[in-house]
């Protein structure tokens, strides 16, 4: 029962996270003028990685018992969440008016730190189907 829950949370934040990701984010780029769509991401992605965070210490809490390499891929995971909540994206916000230079370097790690995330999840989400 354990197994199905944490499946249920990492493969909601898997699909939330693909979804804004790959989808709403490039539209938002596509159809609105880039300030205003970097001003509209720019509000979505603390609660994102928030949503993210809260969901892999529950999924943690409830999983440690799932042997090492899931722990250790949860915790990986929980580190890189917690470096572009608390790290990546308040010194992108700070950057984009004073170094734009230096805000899109940080925004390409920013994309490939969530890339990581959301492979981590997807090869957590895997240990749990072959797990049952």
């Amino acid at each position: 029962m354990k197994e199905k829950f944490v499946l249920f949370l990492l493969s909601g934040f898997w699909g939330l996270g693909s979804f804004f990701s790959f989808y709403v984010a490039p539209t938002l780029f596509r159809v609105l003028e880039r300030q205003l769509a970097g001003a509209v991401v720019e509000k979505i992605f603390p609660v994102y990685f928030g949503i993210g965070i809260f969901i892999l210490l529950v999924s943690l809490a409830v999983g440690y018992s799932f042997g090492k390499l899931f722990t250790a891929l949860a915790l990986a995971n929980l580190f890189l969440l917690f470096l572009e909540e608390f790290y990546i994206i308040p010194t992108m916000h700070s950057l984009k008016q004073t170094d734009y230079n230096l805000f899109m370097k940080y925004h390409g790690v920013s994309m490939a730190v969530n890339l990581l995330i959301l492979l981590l999840t997807f090869v957590k989400i895997v240990i749990l189907i072959f797990k049952r």
